[in-house]
Parts: C-alpha cells; sequence; structure tokens
C-alpha cells in the first residue's frame, strides 16, 4: 500500500477537513492533505471526494497562482459533470471559486456569469446550504466595495443589502466564534464603504478579541491586519496604518504570508511611505515588489500602485521614469474600467433593486390572496344560513367582482410603476456614470495632460526648440488633446445646464452643433421658461440631445426646428427636420428605445411621424407636476 494514501471515505473526508483547517497557518501541510484526499478518491471511485479535492486545491492556489486555481476549479466540475452528480452545494462551490478566480483575475464578465448562476440556485431555493449563501453574499459585498468608485450612504446600500443576506444566512448556523468572526466581519465591511472607519476598526478589533480569547480558533489574522492598516490609509493617517503592517511582516518572516497577502501587504507600505513623503522608500519598495513576485492578478491596489510610483518619481525629478509609470498606470485603469465592468456592476446594483422591489410585490399579493380566501369563506357562511343568505350572496359576489377589478387595475398600475421605476433606476444609474467618468476625463487625464504640456514647455525653453517643427506639432497635438478632452467632458455633464437652466444649455448646444455641421438648426421657446428640478432637465436635455445627434448623423437634413413650449402644466417639445425620414426598422432601433424609455420614465408621451424623403416630426409632452418645479 502506497505511504499515506487513503482507501475509505471516512479518511478522506477527514483529510479535506483537516486541510481547509490548515490551509492558512500550515499551507504546505494542507496542499498534501488534499492531494492525498485527490488520489484516494480516484483510487476507490469516490465521485464527491474527487470533485471536492479538486475544489479545495483550487481554493489553496486563490491566493498563490490564481491560473491554476481557475484550472482546478475547471477540472471539479468536468469531474462532477463526467460523474453525473446531483449535489448543487458541491457544484457551486466550484462555481465560486471560479467567479471569485476571475474577479481576482479582473475578467468580470465571466465573474458575473458565475455570480449570478449561484444567486439565482439560491433564490430558487435549489442550494440549502447557509456556508455557501454566506460566501456568496459576502465576496458581492467585497466585490462591491472594491469595485466602487463612490463611498457615500446610497451607493453602499447594494453592500448592505448583501450583509443582510448573509446575517440571514448566518442566523441558520450554530452559534461559535467563526459564526461570530463572519458576523463581525461583515458589519466592518458596511462600515467601510461608507467611509465610517471608526466603526469597521471597531468590528475589525472584536475579531482579534476573538482569536485572543479563543486559542482554538484561527482565523485569518494577517487580512484583519491588512483591513485595519487600509482603514487608516483611506484617512491618510500613515503612522497608525504602519503599525499594522509591521504586525504583518513580522508574520511574513514566520513564514505564515501567503505570495498575494505579502503583495498586498508590501503595496500598502508603499503607500505608507508616499503619504509620508518618503518617496525614495515608496519606490524602493515597489522595486522590490515587482522583482520578487509574479502579478498575476489586477485590482485597485495593483492600478494605485503604478500611481504614486510616477508620482514619486516626479517628485526626486526623475522625469522619464514618472512619466513611464504613469502611461502604465493610465493604461492599466483603462482595461480595469472596461466597459463590461459598468455593464456587470449596473447589472447588479439593478438585480439588488429588483430584488427588494420582488420581495414587496410578494407581500402584497400575499395579502391579497388571504383577503379573496377570507372573503370567499365568508360567501360560503352566508349561503349555508338561510335562503336569505343568497340575496347577500349575490351582493358578496358583485362586490367582490369590482373588488377584484379594482385590484386588476391597481395591480396593472403597480405594475407600470415598477416598470417607470426600473427605467428611472437604469437612467439615474447611466447620469450617475456619465458624471463619474467626466470627473475622471476632467481631473484625472486633464490632469496628466496639464502635466505634459508644462513638462514640454521646460524641454522648450531648456534645449531652444522655439523653431523645430516636430516639437511644435507635438505642442499643438497636446494642447488639441486637452481642448478635445473638456469638451467631451463638457458634452457628457455640461455645466451651463447646472447653473443656467434647460432653455440656455439647449441654446448654446444647438448653436454649437449648428457652427460645426451644414445643417441649419433653429432652436425656439414658447411661453415663459419655467426652472424644473435639475434631474428632469437633466433628462430632457439628454432627450434632444440625442434627438439632434440623430438628425447630424442620420437625416441628411438641410435644416432641424427644435421648439420647446411651457404652459401652466405641461411642457412640449417638437423636433422636426426636412430630412429622409426613419424607417419602420429603425423606429425600432436602440436609439429610438432609448428616448421612449426616457420619456416614459418621466410619465410623458411621444409621437413620431416619419415618411421616405417626408422628413421626420417627433413630439414629446411631459405633464409638469408641483414636484417637478424647483421653488426659489
Amino acid at each position: 500500500m502506497e505511504k499515506g494514501a487513503l482507501y475509505d471515505t471516512a479518511s478522506i473526508n477527514k483529510a479535506l477537513q483537516r486541510g481547509a483547517m490548515i490551509r492558512t497557518s500550515n499551507p504546505d501541510s494542507s496542499y498534501r492533505y488534499f492531494n492525498q484526499a485527490l488520489k484516494g478518491s480516484y483510487a476507490i471511485n469516490y465521485d464527491h471526494g474527487v470533485v471536492s479535492s479538486f475544489t479545495e486545491i483550487g481554493k489553496w492556489y486563490y491566493n498563490r497562482n490564481l491560473s491554476l486555481a481557475i484550472r482546478n476549479a475547471r477540472k471539479a466540475l468536468e469531474e462532477y459533470q463526467l460523474r453525473k452528480l446531483s449535489d448543487n452545494t458541491l457544484k457551486n462551490q466550484a462555481y465560486l471559486l471560479l467567479a471569485k478566480s476571475y474577479d481576482a483575475s479582473a475578467v468580470l464578465d465571466s465573474a458575473a456569469y458565475y455570480y449570478y448562476h449561484i444567486n439565482e440556485e439560491i433564490e430558487k431555493g435549489n442550494i440549502k446550504d447557509p456556508g455557501l449563501e454566506i460566501q456568496l453574499y459576502s465576496t458581492l459585498a467585497v466585490f462591491w466595495l472594491n469595485n466602487s468608485s463612490y463611498v457615500d450612504v446610497e451607493y453602499a446600500q447594494p453592500v448592505k443589502y448583501f450583509i443582510s443576506k448573509a446575517q440571514q444566512a448566518l442566523t441558520r448556523l450554530p452559534a461559535k466564534p467563526g459564526t461570530y468572526a463572519e458576523l463581525y466581519r461583515l458589519q466592518a465591511l458596511y462600515y467601510c464603504s461608507i467611509a465610517n472607519f471608526d466603526s469597521a476598526r471597531y468590528f475589525f478589533n472584536k475579531n482579534l478579541q476573538l482569536l485572543a480569547n479563543n486559542p482554538g480558533y484561527s482565523p485569518n489574522l494577517p487580512i484583519i491586519l491588512l483591513n485595519l492598516s487600509n482603514s487608516y490609509i483611506m484617512e491618510k493617517r500613515p503612522a497608525e496604518a504602519k503599525f499594522y503592517i509591521d504586525s504583518v511582516m513580522r508574520l511574513n518572516h514566520a513564514h505564515l504570508l501567503e505570495e498575494r497577502l505579502q503583495i498586498t501587504a508590501n503595496l500598502q507600505l508603499a503607500m505608507v511611505y508616499y503619504q509620508q513623503k518618503k518617496y525614495a522608500n515608496c519606490i524602493s519598495v515597489l522595486d522590490d515588489t515587482w522583482r520578487r513576485f509574479d502579478m498575476n492578478f489586477l485590482n485597485k491596489d495593483v492600478i494605485d500602485a503604478y500611481k504614486i510610483y510616477g508620482d514619486s518619481y516626479e517628485a526626486l525629478g526623475l522625469t522619464d521614469k514618472a512619466i513611464a509609470c504613469k502611461n502604465k498606470y493610465i493604461e492599466l485603469y483603462d482595461s480595469f474600467a472596461t466597459r463590461d465592468k459598468l455593464n456587470m456592476m449596473s447589472k447588479i446594483e439593478s438585480r439588488y433593486r429588483l430584488s427588494e422591489k420582488d420581495k414587496k410585490l410578494a407581500e402584497q399579493n400575499l395579502q391579497i390572496s388571504k383577503a379573496e380566501n377570507n372573503a370567499r369563506q365568508k360567501s360560503l357562511w352566508v349561503i349555508a344560513i338561510s335562503l336569505l343568505a343568497i340575496v347577500g350572496f349575490i351582493i358578496s359576489a358583485l362586490w367582490l367582482r369590482a373588488n377584484r377589478h379594482k385590484q386588476r387595475l391597481l395591480a396593472y398600475r403597480f405594475e407600470k410603476q415598477m416598470e417607470i421605476s426600473r427605467l428611472t433606476y437604469t437612467i439615474a444609474g447611466e447620469e450617475k456614470e456619465r458624471n463619474r467618468i467626466a470627473r475622471e476625463l476632467h481631473d484625472g487625464i486633464g490632469g496628466l495632460l496639464a502635466a505634459a504640456k508644462i513638462n514640454l514647455d521646460l524641454v522648450k525653453k531648456e534645449y531652444h526648440f522655439n523653431n523645430e517643427s516636430n516639437f511644435i506639432e507635438v505642442m499643438q497635438l497636446v494642447d488639441q488633446a486637452a481642448s478635445d478632452l473638456r469638451k467631451t467632458a463638457h458634452n457628457m455633464m455640461p455645466e451651463i445646464l447646472m447653473q443656467d437652466g434647460l432653455v440656455k444649455a439647449l441654446e448654446q448646444f444647438c448653436n454649437s452643433i449648428a457652427s460645426k455641421n451644414t445643417t441649419h438648426i433653429y432652436f425656439e421657446v414658447i411661453g415663459t421658461n419655467i426652472k424644473l428640478k435639475s434631474e428632469l432637465e437633466l433628462s430632457l436635455y439628454r432627450i434632444v440631445q440625442e434627438l439632434v445627434h440623430n438628425i447630424i448623423k442620420h437625416s441628411r437634413a438641410t435644416e432641424a426646428f427644435i421648439q420647446i413650449s411651457f404652459s401652466e402644466d405641461e411642457l412640449n417639445i417638437s423636433v422636426e427636420d426636412n430630412g429622409i425620414g426613419i424607417s419602420s426598422e429603425n423606429k425600432k432601433g436602440l436609439g429610438i428605445k432609448s428616448i421612449q424609455d426616457r420619456v416614459k420614465a418621466l410619465n410623458g408621451n411621444i409621437s413620431i411621424e416619419s415618411g421616405y424623403a417626408r422628413g421626420t416630426n417627433i413630439y414629446i409632452n411631459i405633464a409638469l407636476q408641483k414636484e417637478n418645479i424647483e421653488t426659489i
């Protein structure tokens, strides 16, 4: 018999449990346990053991080599299908490992696919394992927190929702140190998401107390310490942060730190030195990190490291290295903030919003169902009393019929309101993202272009390039790029709309578009200009902006007419052109559909009159309620 081999299911399961318990404290022994369990499972054809072993080996690789973590998770799923197993928890453990690994690798479409799959299985009741639910919702909370550009109470609502789902699952587990530790961790994550770092640190320290009071319990101490140090870094308190980083480094010297946690500790230490303006130390730590480790993952810490890398070189006067690092930062930032990521974040937030509304709808349906059952029982009871009850029954039946009609009408209105709410959340999310990107363009890349212009001016003065045509052309290109960037940021979030209102913003927009194109655009206002709420004005501005862009791009029109008409209780918008018209297929296109959705979200009406070579007339009507009008 092979030394260390396992040939029964009990010893295989015990090896898997033992390996999981010491995965952090004794990784080498943990890996040996998992491999013994895998060999033993193959030897006795233990299906559950084969799949579990590959999953546990994948978890072991998660903080060491993401490619191997993904490979082992996929192998677990291949074996699951080959052996025709039906244990949903077993399958979804591998799915969760894939989701986390793809998330850490910045392959966010794949991560979203597996996150959604597990969530749907839980919602359908196909998974009864509270431990897996806790892992999923905790991971989603961390995912949202790590990928959010905002830190405020409103944007943290999905984090709060995921944490509440995890806490509900925690109540189904026995009370023990691990249960309390996860509860404290979840509370700390929520407070981090709303920038309440004192409260977050309180719960992280509760975990440290739990470790001190329960010697037999071994939570992931380095992660707790790194969370504490990061909370001080976020508040720009580097001295306090370094205390916890030093504690992590001592664990590293004792060979108790996984590679990915070593990288995180180094990046935090570099940030501490940067905040302390010890730029040479910051560069030294980052140089050592890139030299020692294979960076097989991408997250905000890695991207931000290149930014402080460049800033530190710039502070020391090493311009060439500063530019190289900042270019790398821009490249990584662009690859991380992809359209796929934005779409996925929007989907996760939408899923959170809809889950809340579905819950309320289910509660209302339950109440309606109870009311209908009570009414039926009362009707039957009346019939059984006497013949006189027949009259009562008829009256009750008529009442019920009217009541059901009323309920159907209310349900229809509720459904419409749900649809409008979904559209409103979607549009609000889009506008929030436009605003964020506009700020990023203006403050981030705009700042870099400004810095590049300053450096080029210095080079021109130092090397006397005043008459060098190539150098002058480079300067002109930088100026043009900065100008185009400002125009793009302005179009995404026009300042004049916020300062002077809808009419002035549209008038300027139409004049600007007309000056750059052959189409003559006439803008007219009828009635007294009414100052509307900023959200409504922004939506109306986007609608007219999209319609005018469609005219310029597709209509081949020589003239266009935009009219806004104000009255006491409604606002009318007319957009007309003398172009080639809109075909029936184009009326169903994404551009028109987007405009129709925006109008519907405003409780408005839109009509389109068009024919081939007869131009296009679009009329929009919005009812003005008191809550739409801005009061002075």
